[in-house]
């Protein structure tokens, strides 16, 4: 299948790649899936790690939520409800579990996801150090 990105886009070969948006609700999707997580163990149990005075569980809890999904399959409940998935760039499959993890840390600093806006085919850094790509997923 080829697909055109845009009039003066370079032409693609093979699936269609994620629209940002959809990446978006996805993270959002997930962000917040690890944020009730974190309030009912905070509830639960009591447990909280802060540092400067912020509470670290939730964004702990999101890298090992993201990189754990992203190393089992392709996909977290966020992206697979949005309909795509993250996939190595280089052959197609799921991410090792190293290239998943640094993934998932640069996402969570914010700035690398940002970048994608500015590369052509809406790959962050994050997504260049992983060597990971996101496309749709067929319905």
């Amino acid at each position: 299948m080829t697909s055109r990105r845009g009039a003066n886009a370079p032409e693609t070969t093979g699936q269609d790649l994620a629209p940002l948006i959809a990446r978006f609700v996805a993270l959002l999707i997930d962000w917040t899936l690890c944020l009730i997580v974190s309030y009912l163990v905070d509830w639960a149990l009591g447990v909280t790690i802060e540092f400067a005075g912020v509470n670290q569980v939730p964004a702990g809890l999101f890298l090992a939520y993201y990189a754990g999904a992203l190393a089992i399959g392709t996909q977290t409940p966020g992206m697979y409800f949005m309909r795509i998935s993250c996939v190595s760039a280089t052959d197609g499959g799921r991410l090792p579990l190293w290239r998943s993890i640094l993934r998932a840390i640069l996402l969570s600093l914010a700035f690398p996801a940002l970048t994608a806006f500015f590369h052509p085919y809406h790959r962050g850094l994050h997504d260049l150090a992983g060597d990971s790509v996101m496309l749709k997923v067929a319905p």
